[in-house]
This record gives C-alpha cells, structure tokens and sequence, in this order.
C-alpha cells in the first residue's frame, strides 16, 4: 500500500513531472533536511482505487521513536501526484491520507490551496488565505487588475531609477539575507524567520527554479525577495526592504517585475502567501489585484502522541515559573 520512494529517483521523477508548486519538489526537502537536521526527506508512492500517487513529505525526527511527518514544514504546502505527473483527484488524496494516518503517530499536511484538497472531516484544521494572482490570461489580464495607486507607485520607482532583476552569484543570497537581517530588528524579531543556511541550500538545489531578486537604485541593492517556481505557479517566499529607501517604492517595482516573469514562464499563478496579523501587508497585496483563496493547514494525531504533546507543552510552560522562583530565593 505504501512505498517509499529514495530522493535521487524523487529528483528523477522530478524531472519528468515538476510539481506545480516548489514546496512539493525534492529541491524544497533537500534544502530543508540540509537547514534541519531533524528533518528528513520521506516521499512515498500510496495505492489508491485510481492507482498509485505520490505524496511528498518530510520526517521529524526526535529522541523518541515517533512516527512522525509533515507535508511540509514552515506553513509550506505538498500535493498528491499521479504517475504521469498530473493532480491526483480530491478523492485519491482523501484515500492517499487515510492509508498515511494510519501507520503514522502524528501526520501535518497542508495541500497547495490552488490543487486538490482531501477530505479528512475528523482532523483538527487550522484556516489560512493565500494571496494569489491569476496570470493564465497572460500579463495584460493580470496588470488590469491592480490598482491605480499601486501602479502609478511602480511607475514613481521606474522614474527615481529603481531597477529590477535576478542576481545569480552565489552573493546573491549573502546581500538578501544581510537586507533580511536588517528588516527583521526593524520588525521586532531577535533573528531572520529562516536560518542563511536554508537560503544557501535553496540556492545550491534549486538550480533555474530559485531566483534571488533584487530592487537596486545607483546599482545599489534597495530591497529583495526569493522567488520559487513549481510548474504551475511562482511563489514570493521571501521579501525585504532597506527601510531608508521606502520612498523609491521598490517593493512595488519588484511585484511588478515578477508579474512579468511569471507570464514569460507561462504560470498560471503568482503565489504571495499568506499574510495573517498584517493588514498593510494584506492592503499592499490586494493592491496588486490579489484575491484570498482559502485553504487548511490539517493535523492528525495518535492518542499517544496527544498525551505525549500535552505532557511536553505543559513542561515547557512550568521552565519559566521555576526559573522565576529559583531568582527569587537567590
């Protein structure tokens, strides 16, 4: 019923059939596992009635002997793929899953919201929106959608001499970070959202599909972004600015420049995620001509693995009252 599948042949079928979207690929698991030590690549091939699909996923491991997976990690997505490489239906990937739960402690899927979706009705869901762009009418359709303060913006960067395009050295990844770095204590955080070494794993895999833009004004790098195509759609996984430069409307400029290079691809869609707790994000996005599409990060768990999972979160929440008390009595 279910075959694991090894990462080189994962690769290969790759090859044949890229996923439609980057998250569900083998370059996705392989740069995760490189950032992650206790994240593992676990594809597998499951039997359905309509035949075999794969179902891409990553293995945490832990002290204990968990059976547990993702699909995939950091809000990330997966998908259910036929042979030929097509979308499994939403029935396949319903009886794909209901094989996995079974022979698993802990199971975390959240399917790319523009596919497919399993019907699991007993299994916690967490709701999400993704802002998403629809380029299959080609660029013309897709620039008549945004709104006329945001285009006129971009053309306000065009004017002031904010030029975008890819940097494909190896330095490309080392500027982005440094300007993430630096956006990243300007919003409040002690530290970027993803490791450097995750970026550099993405650039090493991801070959022609990981992109590293950049705004630059006087061939200076103003603001950025890392851009992950799948088959299907072009995904803005990361974006940053140099708060001094936010009067040359860079970010503007550079959404404007991945239109395009959506189009040229032939996408069908420009993915900017989600955006929860941040409604100038959410405006900004909008702005663009993005609509909400919902979709359902899923959990389903042992009861084992629930009262193990209770049992550790209780734990962590009682550190800090004893490392409290131990201050107090010194």
């Amino acid at each position: 019923m279910i075959e694991p599948i090894s990462l080189s042949d994962w690769f290969e079928f790759d090859a044949r059939h890229p996923a439609p979207t980057f998250f569900a690929r083998p370059a996705w698991a392989s740069a995760l596992s490189a950032a992650f030590p206790h994240l593992r690549p676990h594809p597998v091939w499951v039997d359905c009635c309509g035949g075999r699909v794969l179902i891409p996923l990553m293995q945490s491991l832990g002290r204990l002997s968990w059976r547990e997976f993702i699909g995939m990690p950091l809000g990330t997505y997966t998908c259910a793929l036929r042979e030929d490489g097509s979308l499994a239906s939403s029935a396949d990937f319903s009886s794909a899953i209901g094989v996995l739960e079974r022979l698993c402690d802990a199971l975390a899927v959240t399917p790319w919201p523009l596919g497919p979706v399993p019907v699991v009705p007993s299994w916690r869901r967490k709701p999400h929106e993704a802002a998403v762009i629809d380029l299959s009418g080609g660029i013309d359709r897709a620039l008549r959608g945004v709104a006329g303060v945001t285009r006129r913006m971009a053309g306000q960067a065009a004017r002031r001499g904010v030029a975008c395009a890819p940097m494909r050295s190896g330095l490309g990844a080392a500027i982005y970070y440094g300007i993430l770095r630096e956006a990243s204590e300007r919003w409040g955080l002690m530290r970027p959202p993803f490791p450097k070494e995750l970026l550099e794993a993405l650039v090493s895999y991801g070959g022609d599909d990981v992109e590293i833009w950049f705004a630059q004004c006087d061939s200076h790098p103003i603001a950025g972004g890392v851009v992950l195509y799948g088959s299907e759609e072009l995904f803005f996984w990361s974006a940053a600015m140099r708060h001094a430069f936010a009067r040359l409307r860079p970010s503007n400029a550079l959404n404007f420049e991945l239109l395009h290079a959506g189009a040229e691809r032939k996408l069908a869609w420009y993915n900017l995620g989600a955006s929860e707790a941040l409604p100038g994000v959410e405006r900004f996005k909008r702005g663009l001509g993005a609509h909400a599409v919902p979709y359902d990060e899923l959990h389903r768990e042992s009861v084992p693995f629930n009262a193990y999972s209770q049992i550790r979160a209780s734990v962590r929440r009682l550190r800090p009252r004893a490392h409290a008390g131990q201050q107090g009595r010194s």
